[in-house]
Order: structure tokens, then C-alpha cells, then sequence
């Protein structure tokens, strides 16, 4: 019996876009850290300068100083003044791009994983296109289930971390306006808390992607994906298909 030569096995390239999106995420959270301190900075500068406007008005009150000596410093002081308090809100710019991206890229690195768990597990055709049109709290819900496996508790850990990650994403994808009374340069709209916009948020929502992708790879019997602790930037991932390498009987010759 002759045997047909055996073929090189294929080799793919494949892009890990739910590591690429949580590593995203990760270096948002530190970028957001790093942004306080020159939101400290700023409300610095605001205080120091508000503090010798202060002083100025108590020689005013006190008669130390007369109206015409006193307007001629407190006018460059107030135009000073408006320009620190620019500063704040700039710094605080800043810092509430970065958290509301570690929100944004957080769920889409937890939609992009349970669409790639999906895809092995359905293949394709029209189970896996319905499930596609799922919301990403329903396909983490029942993708358990589908495989035959115990769900999680909607009512605790880890889906309640996921729970408040969906909720958020939500507020600031599909934003609607808020106002609130000003306070002062150094007092930040109250809102922000509600809408996640702050580094405590942040970092639950970095703990709530690993929480479930670590829930669901004990699920299955898996090691939690490499990407939730490697902090490499290489997303590729060499994929090789033996199927094609077979060894397989020739025909006999006639």
C-alpha cells in the first residue's frame, strides 16, 4: 500500500480583539489615575489665588485699603482667577475621557469574548446570527445555559459587577442631559458618581470583565483567558489546522 504524502497543516492568523479591547481599557484606568494628580494641581493653583483674593477683600473691610487701591488689584486677580478655573475643568476633561472609555472598552471586550466563545460552540447558520441579535447581558445569562451549564446568579457575584458595567456603558452611550447647579471650580457636578465617571467606577468595571470571563472559564472547565493578567500588546494568535496533514491511503494501482 502506497501512502500519499503528508500535507503542511494550515496556518491562521487571528486577532484576539476581547484582549485587545480589555488591555485598552487597562491603560485607560492608568492613564485616569495618572490625570489626578493634575486635577490636584489645578484646584491648587484656584485655592492659592482665591486665597489672595480673599485677603484683599479683608483689608477692603477692614479699612486698610481704600475702594480704588483695592479695584486696581482685585481686577487682574479675577481675570487670573477665570483662567485657573478653565484649568480645573480642563483637568478634570482629562480624567473623564479616560474612565469613560475603560467603561465603554470593558463591554465591548466582554461582548467580543462571549461572541467568540458562541461562535466555536454554534459554528454558524441561524442559531448563532439569533444569538448575535441578544443583548449582552441576555448572551451572558443564557450562553451558560445553552452549553449545559449551572448559570450565574443574576443576584450576586460576578453578574452583579456585570450588571453595573452594562448600566453604566449604557448612561454613556445613549446619554441624556444633566444639569445641576454650579458649585465652584472644585466641586465637580454630582452626576459624575451616577454616570461611573470616576476612578472607583473604573476600576469595578475592570473587575466586573474579570470576574465573569474567570466564572465562565471555570464553567468550562478552562484556565481564565490569558489577557485578563498579561499586560503584552501582541493580539495576535497563530491558529493551526492539522486537518489538511492527514495521512490518508492511496488507491491501489490498478
Amino acid at each position: 500500500m502506497r501512502i500519499n504524502p503528508v500535507k503542511p497543516p494550515n496556518w491562521y492568523n487571528l486577532l484576539e480583539v476581547d484582549a485587545m479591547y480589555f488591555h485598552a481599557a487597562r491603560q485607560a484606568h492608568a492613564k485616569g489615575v495618572a490625570s489626578v494628580r493634575a486635577i490636584d494641581r489645578a484646584e491648587s493653583r484656584v485655592a492659592r489665588h482665591q486665597a489672595r483674593i480673599d485677603a484683599l477683600n479683608e483689608m477692603l473691610s477692614e479699612g486698610r485699603i481704600d475702594h480704588s487701591a483695592h479695584y486696581d488689584k482685585l481686577e487682574p486677580l479675577a481675570i487670573q482667577i477665570e483662567g485657573l478655573e478653565y484649568g480645573v475643568g480642563a483637568a478634570y476633561g482629562i480624567l473623564l475621557g479616560h474612565v469613560g472609555t475603560v467603561h465603554i472598552l470593558s463591554a465591548a471586550a466582554l461582548e467580543a469574548h462571549i461572541n467568540i466563545r458562541a461562535e466555536h460552540f454554534f459554528s454558524s447558520g441561524r442559531l448563532l446570527e439569533a444569538f448575535e441579535r441578544l443583548s449582552l447581558d441576555a448572551k451572558w445569562l443564557l450562553f451558560p445555559r445553552v452549553r449545559g451549564l449551572p448559570a450565574s446568579d443574576p443576584g450576586s457575584e460576578p453578574f452583579q459587577g456585570f450588571d453595573r458595567l452594562i448600566k453604566i456603558r449604557n448612561k454613556l452611550v445613549h446619554y441624556k442631559t444633566r444639569r445641576e447647579l454650579w458649585r465652584g471650580p472644585s466641586a465637580p457636578p454630582e452626576f459624575l458618581v451616577d454616570l461611573g465617571l470616576t476612578i472607583e467606577a473604573a476600576a469595578q468595571s475592570l473587575a466586573a470583565v474579570k470576574g465573569i470571563t474567570t466564572e465562565l472559564a471555570k464553567q468550562l472547565g478552562e484556565s481564565p483567558p490569558w489577557w485578563l493578567e498579561h499586560k503584552g500588546t501582541n493580539f495576535f494568535k497563530i491558529q493551526v489546522d492539522r486537518s489538511h496533514g492527514k495521512v490518508s491511503p492511496a488507491p491501489a494501482s490498478a
